[in-house]
């Protein structure tokens, strides 16, 4: 097998904002099996992003009775299988990226990767929720959250999950 690999970074790499199940992934070989994303998020005034944003006198109020909220069961089954007889060549050159923001389950992979089934469960409730940026005001506000669920979130992620399974000949 003739592999060969060239990377070239000179600059900054920026990244104003990551939710969860997002990542930057750089190198010449990266693995993340196993990934993906379920759940139930409530938001009155979700995030606030930017500068000199002004919330004033806002009242906000969640109200998230459910009897039953939530129930998730992720059977899932992910295999990355690597094809070592290929030829392969890369050569990559950068000299910087900016990522404003990445949202859940958001990738920056640079290099050679193998990025399957990426998993994140999770329930939320926000009267109101990040702010980010700089000079941003929030006065005078009034926030409730009222879940008195009976059950709530139940979640049964039972994934198989293999990664870099090598073929042999």
């Amino acid at each position: 097998m003739n592999h060969s690999f060239e990377f070239k970074f000179a600059g900054n790499i920026n990244v104003q904002s990551m939710e969860r199940q997002s990542g930057i992934f750089i190198g010449e070989h990266n693995n993340a099996v196993g990934w993906s994303a379920h759940g139930k998020a409530n938001n009155v005034i979700g995030e606030i992003g930017g500068h000199s944003n002004l919330l004033y006198q806002n009242v906000n109020i969640l109200n998230d009775p459910d009897f039953i909220d939530t129930p998730i069961d992720d059977r899932d089954i992910n295999i990355s299988v690597e094809n070592p007889g290929a030829e392969k060549t890369s050569n990559l050159t950068f000299e910087s990226f900016n990522v404003n923001t990445m949202e859940q389950n958001a990738v920056v992979s640079i290099g050679e990767g193998h990025i399957t089934g990426m998993d994140a469960n999770e329930k939320v409730n926000q009267a109101q929720g990040g702010t980010y940026g700089n000079q941003n005001q929030s006065v005078c506000n009034l926030n409730v959250n009222n879940d008195n669920d009976l059950v709530d979130a139940i979640i049964e992620d039972a994934d198989v999950k293999i990664a870099s399974v090598k073929k042999v000949d």
